[in-house]
């Protein structure tokens, strides 16, 4: 069966637009598998520069590439890991697009198949991240601008096999949205044992305990539990009809299905005893990650829960990726004894100029839209015209109120003060009156003899 995916015919204008004399541009496709065809969402030029994406520096150009076999695949490696952070879960890449003067698949170049398995390579590097769909079949689109004309296959386990892809005017892909808000005030403590861990490894296990918790719980989409095999679109259909029939209309296009995340709660084993363990120290995650993904109609309700764990996850691991190197740096210029509270990036999201579909950004502290506005430039090839476009749905942390719950305030040690040395004094001064009780009859007893 032939491997099919539909595209709005403004993403081929794109294309035709990259084509200039001896030159070989390179880039991704992204957007949404499914069983049936794939649904592209964004086609994104590749970079061929250095760019250092987490100090959000501006790349370094270079001379222009007039072959593929002048491509680095760690560069379209790097622009793909960079490009996964910013897509909403159920999103991913789906393959490359090469705009050149060659048939790059007469014959298949090897650089070619060098890039795709670098891809995927990079991408399967840190699951948190899920980079890789289930299906890890890779789209090729070649437009040859010699003849004007574009040939798509798809790669997988070393094999090219024909593809097809459709350029639509302005697709009728109803996307449904789904929100949620997920909470997090959680301690992990760390043993005794283990002090000593790069930071990497205990952010390592905590992203790993939520990723657990979080495919262990139960979601309710827009009020009501539902099968997993059952369709996304049938969620809130009896209320629909019930509203239809009232005469009530509402735009569904626009209004996005709320979700509920119900954790497990683990009961204790009353056939076990209690056990005491000493902690040397802890880790307090606390805040929210805003969460809004993507589908399909004919997504089923177990995909839309995967999608809601793949965005919070994804989210949470690529602004720890970002944040990194300023982590390792406080850790290693702090005290020992000191309390160390860090801020990572937060989520900002920018629409496709083609669609409703949002997709990600992530801003440091004291960053705004501008900077965010050179990053989806450089990675994604989106120019934004203004800071409205640039939606701000986490916020900044209340560090303040971090501190004031992290230190013991002067009002609460201060009444302690005096307690304690009350005690101090009443202690010495009786043992100063028995001393002198001892004393007296020392001398008593001598005088009496004498």
């Amino acid at each position: 069966m032939v491997k099919t995916a539909i595209a709005d015919e403004s993403y081929l204008t794109y294309l035709k637009s990259l084509c200039k004399p001896d030159t070989c541009t390179v880039g991704l496709i992204l957007g949404q598998p499914s069983t049936g065809k794939d649904f592209i969402i964004h086609l994104a030029r590749t970079p061929l520069g250095q760019c250092d994406t987490a100090a959000k520096k501006s790349i370094t150009p270079v001379k222009p590439v007039k072959h593929i076999n002048e491509v680095s695949e760690s560069v379209v490696a790097d622009h793909a890991k960079h490009a996964t952070r910013m897509l909403p879960g159920g999103m991913f890449v789906l393959g490359i697009f090469v705009v050149s003067e060659e048939d790059i698949f007469s014959p298949v170049d090897s650089k070619l198949v060098a890039i795709l398995n670098q891809i995927s390579k990079q991408l399967s590097m840190n699951s948190f991240v899920y980079g890789n769909p289930s299906n890890c079949e890779k789209l090729v689109l070649n437009l040859c601008t010699t003849t004007q004309t574009y040939t798509c296959k798809s790669y997988e386990s070393s094999t090219f096999k024909p593809a097809e892809i459709k350029f639509q005017p302005k697709i009728a892909t109803k996307w449904l949205q789904l929100e949620c808000k997920y909470e997090l005030d959680q301690v992990f403590t760390i043993l005794e044992k283990d002090i000593g861990w790069p930071l990497r490894r205990y952010m390592t296990n905590i992203l790993e305990s939520i990723n657990k918790n979080l495919h262990n719980a139960v979601f309710i989409i827009d009020g009501e539990i539902k099968d997993n095999d059952e369709y996304l679109e049938s969620v809130g259909k009896k209320r629909k009809l019930a509203r239809s029939k009232t005469g009530y209309h509402e735009n569904t296009d626009s209004k996005a299905l709320s979700v509920t995340i119900l954790s497990p709660c683990k009961a204790p084993d009353s056939n076990t005893d209690p056990e005491i363990t000493d902690c040397g120290s802890k880790i307090r995650l606390t805040g929210h990650v805003a969460s809004k993904v993507w589908l399909h109609p004919k997504a089923t309700i177990g995909t839309a829960s995967e999608a809601i764990v793949q965005d919070i996850v994804r989210s949470l691991a690529a602004r720890l990726e970002m944040h990194w190197d300023s982590l390792i740096e406080e850790e290693h210029g702090s005290p020992e004894d000191t309390n160390s509270i860090h801020e990572p990036p937060r989520r900002v999201l920018v629409t496709l100029p083609s669609s409703k579909i949002t997709l990600s950004d992530y801003l440091f502290p004291g960053e705004g839209p501008q900077e965010s506005q050179i990053s989806l430039q450089e990675l994604l090839d989106i120019t934004l015209t203004a800071d409205s476009e640039i939606k701000d749905i986490e916020g900044q942390a209340d560090l303040n109120e971090m501190y004031m719950e992290e230190v013991e305030s002067a009002d609460d040690v201060l009444p302690k003060l005096p307690t304690d040395t009350n005690k101090f004094m009443y202690i010495v001064g009786l043992g100063v009156a028995f001393l002198v009780l001892i004393i007296s009859l020392m001398v008593h007893y001598f005088r009496s003899n004498s």
